[in-house]
């Protein structure tokens, strides 16, 4: 239970922070992320991190429980599919990106269920 309780915390401050970001600096932040999609070095290292980080989160917090855990697992396995993707099918990455962030409707709901899932893990986290 501790680790679920750090991960929660950690995990979730990021995503409200990021999710804040992202909304608040969307105009500014949108073009860099597409950017980046133009770097395949940028692509295959930010794979590679979250390759790294999803496994961390699955091998130490595969917990399957009907409880608030099993988001965190569900976001470790999450990552490390993201990584595996990033690595293997970059081009259906870039196009799926690419075209969330440039549909203001896609982009406004994946930013707010991040923020709401923040909250979530940060509430649990600390209460």
């Amino acid at each position: 239970m501790v680790l679920s309780i750090f991960l929660a915390k950690t995990i979730g401050l990021y995503l409200v922070i990021v999710s804040v970001a992202f909304m608040l600096k969307a105009s500014e932040l949108k073009p860099m992320m597409l950017d980046m999609l133009k770097n395949p070095s940028l692509l295959l290292f930010s794979g590679i991190l979250a390759l790294i980080l999803g496994i961390l989160i699955v091998v130490s917090h595969n917990i399957w429980v009907m409880d608030w855990r099993v988001i965190i697992t569900i976001l470790g396995w999450l990552t490390l599919l993201k990584g595996v993707m990033r690595l293997f099918y970059p081009e259906f990455v870039i196009k799926k990106t690419v075209k969330c962030v440039e549909d203001k409707a896609s982009y406004n709901i994946m930013m707010l269920i991040t923020l709401l899932i923040g909250l979530v893990l940060l509430y649990f986290g600390y209460m």
